[in-house]
């Protein structure tokens, strides 16, 4: 019984205004929500835009904040698609939209069971490609493209690689792989020293691999932090109220390890981050 007291249970758990979730745990069954309802309550009737996201095992992580560099807004539209046929209809579809209607990929997670979660937004660069076979990204690169999101699925790798945009044109990238958990991270701090930050990472549950994509942006600083994955967020907390502002948030699907990436961006001054578990 709620609010009058002759209404149904509610779909979203109550919660008294003066308790502690701590004290009054969510329900087992309502735990969870509709991936596509939560991007539009952060999305709809905002200037936020995705800035990063992510899904393992069912659940879904993603980090919302304006950006003046996307103000206004373009167009945005995001949907769940349940295999890579959809996917890539889905895609071709969005490109080859004319009048100036086209959509681009943005951003890209993948999940097992669930599928592809894409987020497209208008006139984002100047063409994009799906690339599948890693050796094809240094034709692309030759090409003009610059890789602008990945993910994984199975043993597939997802690289969206697009040109023209504001983020990464004219910017040196490179990218590589490895097995284990300890080895990204070595490569990573390699990468750091060189100049690098991170801008893409996914783990392919069916190759066991790592696949990371690092950018030279020498406008901005960065600061990379891989830990337990409380003590990651609390850092990344700590790192905001100095002026940085986080792009990456990946949790490594088989640890309880998170990698965080922040930058100082003079276009950003604040962020929300999620982390639920999706409807099936």
């Amino acid at each position: 019984m709620f609010m009058t007291g002759k209404k149904p249970r509610p779909r979203t758990e109550p919660l008294y205004s003066g308790g502690n979730r701590k004290d009054f745990p969510i329900t087992t069954g309502y735990d969870s929500v509709d991936g596509f309802d939560l991007i539009s309550s952060h999305l709809n009737n905002s200037q936020n835009i995705l800035i990063c996201q992510s899904m393992r095992n069912g659940y879904f992580s993603a980090c919302f904040a304006p950006s003046k560099r996307y103000s206004p807004r373009p167009t945005t539209s995001w949907t769940i698609l349940n295999d890579y046929d959809s996917f890539l209809e889905s895609a071709r579809k969005d490109w080859n939209r004319v009048n100036g209607k086209s959509e681009q990929i943005y951003s890209l997670a993948c999940d097992e069971n669930l599928g592809f979660m894409v987020l497209s937004i208008k006139q984002y660069g100047t063409a994009q490609a799906i690339v599948t076979n890693l050796t094809d990204i240094e034709k692309k690169w030759k090409d003009g493209f610059e890789i602008t999101s990945c993910a994984a699925r199975g043993q597939n790798f997802y690289i969206i690689m697009t040109k023209g945009t504001r983020e990464y044109r004219n910017k040196t990238q490179a990218w590589f792989s490895c097995n284990t958990w300890n080895e990204t991270c070595d490569e990573i701090n390699e990468q750091i020293n060189e100049g690098y930050t991170v801008t893409g990472i996914c783990y392919s549950t069916g190759l066991k691999l790592y696949f990371v994509v690092t950018t030279k942006i020498p406008e901005v600083q960065s600061a990379h932090y891989s830990d337990d994955t409380t003590v990651a967020l609390n850092w990344m907390e700590e790192q905001h109220h100095v002026g940085y502002h986080p792009t990456i948030i990946f949790t490594e699907p088989t640890l309880n390890k998170t990698l965080v990436v922040m930058t100082t961006d003079e276009n950003r001054s604040s962020f929300e981050y999620r982390s639920v578990l999706l409807e099936t």
